[in-house]
C-alpha cells in the first residue's frame, strides 16, 4: 500500500532528491524488526512523512515479505538500468516504463511475455502478475524511443538482471500496459 507519492515526501524528508522508483523486498532483501503496518496518505506536496494522514483500513498481512524500498534520485541507484514504474491510476496497474540509458522509456508488447510481467510485478512489490496487454497512448512528455526484447527466465528480482532490451522508435506500435495482483485504487 505504499505509493509513488509516499515515496516522494520520504526522499524530500531525508534531502536525497525526488523519488524514481518503489520496489519490493526482492530488491534491497527483508529487513527485521518490527513493521509499520498502516498506510501513509499521501497528496505528494510533503515535507515529511508525519505531515501525511494515515489510514489503517487497507492493512496488509504482516511480513518482511511485503517489505517496500523507495530509491530516490541522490542514489547512485537511481541511475541503475532496469528500474520500472507504472504510470496509471491503480498503483499496481498502468503503462509500464523502464529507465533505460538514463532515460524513462516505453516498452513495446512485441516479445513481451508473463515470463518478463512476473518480474515487474514482484519488482515493483505489486504480487503476481494478473494480464499484460497493449495500449497506443504515448504522453508527449515521454521520449520518443521505446525499448524491446527483454528477455528473463522469471526468477529475477528486477529487470537489471534480465538480459538488455533494445532501444528503437516508439512509432505506432502497441506499448506495454500490465496489471498485477497488487493493485489499489489510489485515493483521491
Amino acid at each position: 500500500c505504499w505509493d509513488m507519492r509516499a515515496a516522494s515526501v520520504l526522499c524530500r524528508q531525508l534531502n536525497c532528491g525526488i523519488a524514481v522508483s518503489v520496489v519490493g523486498s526482492d530488491w534491497f532483501g527483508e529487513g527485521s524488526g518490527e513493521i509499520w503496518a498502516d498506510v501513509f496518505d499521501c497528496d505528494g506536496n510533503e515535507t515529511k512523512l508525519s505531515e501525511c494522514s494515515i489510514s489503517s483500513w487497507s492493512r496488509a498481512e504482516c511480513s518482511h515479505r511485503r517489505d517496500v524500498g523507495v530509491i530516490c534520485s541522490g542514489s547512485s541507484l537511481a541511475l541503475h538500468d532496469g528500474l520500472v514504474r507504472l504510470s496509471g491510476e491503480r498503483q499496481c496497474e498502468g503503462e509500464v516504463e523502464v529507465f533505460i540509458h538514463q532515460v524513462w522509456r516505453r516498452v513495446l508488447l512485441d516479445s513481451w511475455s508473463l515470463t518478463e510481467s512476473s518480474v515487474v510485478c514482484r519488482q515493483l512489490g505489486c504480487g503476481s502478475v494478473l494480464n499484460f496487454y497493449g495500449s497506443s497512448s504515448s504522453s508527449p512528455e515521454h521520449s520518443h524511443e521505446c525499448v524491446t526484447g527483454f528477455q528473463c527466465s522469471g526468477s529475477e528480482a528486477h529487470l537489471g538482471n534480465c538480459s538488455s532490451p533494445q532501444t528503437l522508435s516508439c512509432s505506432s506500435t502497441q506499448q506495454l500496459s500490465i496489471t498485477c495482483t497488487g493493485g489499489k485504487k489510489k485515493h483521491l
